[in-house]
């Protein structure tokens, strides 16, 4: 597909997206929202969760990536050889 894109037609894409994205973040945005309202309108005591609760897609997105340290890198290249039969 973007080989058919002129440089016009993917800033134009670009700034759509920017202005209303699609995709899994945007499901998990309406679908937060939703889970959010039901519980606000069902819950007895206490406060609804709030949307960001219901959305795991986003929630995996901002949590930090773990740091890999030497060590573990030493581990997994270890099984990379091992699992290709070198000693």
């Amino acid at each position: 597909m973007y080989e058919d894109l002129t440089a016009e037609e993917l800033l134009d894409w670009e700034i759509g997206y920017a202005i209303d994205p699609w995709g899994e973040e945007r499901a998990d945005l309406r679908i937060g929202l939703l889970c959010s309202l039901t519980d606000a309108c069902h819950r007895t005591k206490g406060h609804a969760d709030p949307p960001i609760a219901y959305m795991p897609y986003v929630k995996a997105l901002q949590e930090p990536k773990p740091q890999q340290d030497d060590e573990g890198m030493r581990e997994v290249w270890k099984e990379v050889v091992k699992k290709m039969g070198k000693k």
